[in-house]
């Protein structure tokens, strides 16, 4: 429970610029910006959101039951007593309890943590960012750290799901609002963890959603053209992503092989690399790819060269499981057993996860999240070597989301047609946009003589089911292991893995 002094130290303010007001309740025990979840007790944060204003709904909360309203302004002027009634009667029983600062979402980070003990500073919690392998990378070294430590003493936090005290459920979005992202650290230092690996997106950092996390190991992964209608240009993308960096009190480990990760490194004198660069500090070499995972070697600057085998496929994954392991070496793990902890990764969900049952027909099935040109590239390259070393053809399923950098439409259809044999673009998630338009978009920059277009996800990943032969490789890309579409009509159930076995079956008959 945070008292008065307790709140002005979270919020780092004078004691008297939080309200005497606010002196007479019994303290803080919860904290939103959801007016919604209110209870007695809450610090309600009025964070002005991309469609409304979060002081629209601070009368309604103080009704609820809350102790403190903090907002960006003063509050309520007269235009917000004309425009709000209840107001006026919550006023007669005395001053509203509110309290002004400079930025509201940094402040429900700060008080966040406050009301949960600061979870992460008795953990050490391992933040992941970049544009692709972030999720990746988080598992690699999750569960690098679980075979070494116990899954007991790990915790996750990723786009796919949440781990605490080895038990799994589903993720709301990659990096949750600052009360949920404390919430789930205190459970994980509740549960008796020791680590917790949380994947940190760009979208986390701008908006404040990891502020009061305290960050022992960061890794960056790569930066490429993605968010841009939220960032607006890449070096405002950059500046974000930096600002992980700037947190972390420990090893700091930049994919030296992207340009931005060089650039990273280079501002942080005690950062540390990897890559398959000769200057990297843990360079990658010896890279062989077979059907069923890769070997390679990496050398280090302390444990010598250290052979891993990851069952993991493609060069850009030699690169996630370098920074896992890197960070693991780094907090000073026992290189034999990082090594044996490689060996027994499993696959990642959505993450270039194989379908097995598809090898029942003689061909290979993957779903995968690469939702950009730059991620489709690299994980059609990799698609691309098992076709041809199976001796068959490469398909691939696809279609770019709505309300997001229209600009890479046409630049995702000309790498397919450029790597695959056949293209079928079709409905990622269109959200309000019509997703015939989001297709047509999309086919400007794919050769029509060896792509179509099926707007329905479900038909085009059975059309493409249908039409695999022996030895093809078929790849969904887009949704990854995600249960759901957003469509304009509304969210509606849909799984790619459920919808391949589904065609599977239909080739039983």
């Amino acid at each position: 429970m945070l008292t008065r002094a307790d709140v002005a130290t979270a919020l780092r303010l004078p004691v008297q610029d939080v309200p005497q007001a606010f002196a007479g309740s019994p303290g803080i025990t919860a904290v939103t910006h959801d007016s919604r979840a209110v209870g007695a007790g809450a610090a309600f944060v009025a964070v002005s959101g991309f469609k409304s204003d979060g002081l629209r709904f601070a009368a309604s909360a103080l009704a609820g039951g809350a102790s403190l309203v903090v907002a960006e302004r003063a509050w309520p002027t007269q235009d917000d007593r004309d425009a709000d009634p209840q107001i006026a009667e919550l006023e007669a029983a005395g001053p509203l309890p509110v309290v002004v600062v400079p930025n509201a979402r940094e402040a429900l980070g700060l008080l966040a943590a406050a009301v949960q003990g600061n979870p992460s500073g008795s953990m050490r919690v391992h933040g992941i960012t970049g544009t692709n392998g972030k999720t990746t990378t988080s598992y690699v070294l999750y569960n690098l750290l679980a075979g070494i430590l116990g899954a007991g003493k790990v915790g996750l936090s990723t786009t796919v799901e949440v781990i605490i005290d080895g038990v799994a459920r589903p993720a709301m979005r990659t990096t949750p609002e600052a009360p949920l992202v404390q919430e789930n650290l205190r459970r994980m230092a509740d549960a008796g963890a020791s680590d917790a690996v949380l994947e940190t997106s760009s979208h986390g950092l701008e908006l404040h959603r990891v502020t009061g996390v305290d960050y022992a190991s960061a890794i960056f992964t790569n930066l490429t053209r993605d968010h841009l209608d939220i960032h607006g240009d890449m070096e405002t993308y950059f500046q974000v992503k930096r600002q992980l960096f700037e947190r972390t009190e420990g090893p700091r480990l930049s994919n030296v092989d992207d340009e931005y990760g060089r650039r990273l490194a280079e501002e942080f004198p005690g950062a540390l690399t990897f890559g398959f660069s000769e200057d990297a500090d843990y360079r990658i070499t010896g890279t062989d790819l077979t059907l069923e995972g890769m070997q390679f070697t990496l050398r280090t600057p302390g444990h010598g060269d250290l052979r891993l085998e990851p069952p993991l496929v493609g060069d850009y994954n030699a690169l996630n499981v370098a920074g896992a392991v890197a960070v693991a070496l780094e907090c000073g793990h026992d290189p034999v057993a990082v090594v044996d902890a490689v060996r027994g990764l499993g696959q990642v969900p959505g993450r270039f996860q194989r379908i097995p049952e598809a090898a029942e027909h003689g061909f290979t099935a993957v779903v995968d999240y690469a939702h950009t040109e730059v991620g489709l590239e690299m994980v059609l390259t990799v698609a691309r070597r098992i076709a041809d070393m199976a001796g068959g053809r490469l398909l691939c399923v696809y279609g770019a989301a709505g309300e997001r950098d229209a600009a890479k439409r046409p630049l995702m259809g000309e790498v397919v047609s450029r790597i695959a044999d056949v293209g079928i673009i079709t409905t990622d998630d269109p959200y309000g946009e019509d997703p015939v338009t989001i297709a047509d978009e999309v086919m400007a920059g794919a050769d029509a003589a060896d792509t179509r277009i099926i707007i329905d996800r479900r038909e085009a990943l059975l059309a493409a089911v249908a039409e695999a032969r022996e030895h093809d490789v078929l790849i969904a890309c887009g949704k990854g292991d995600e249960p759901f579409q957003h469509l304009p009509e509304g969210d509606v159930d849909h799984h790619d893995p459920t919808s391949i076995r589904e065609g599977l079956t239909l080739r039983r008959q």
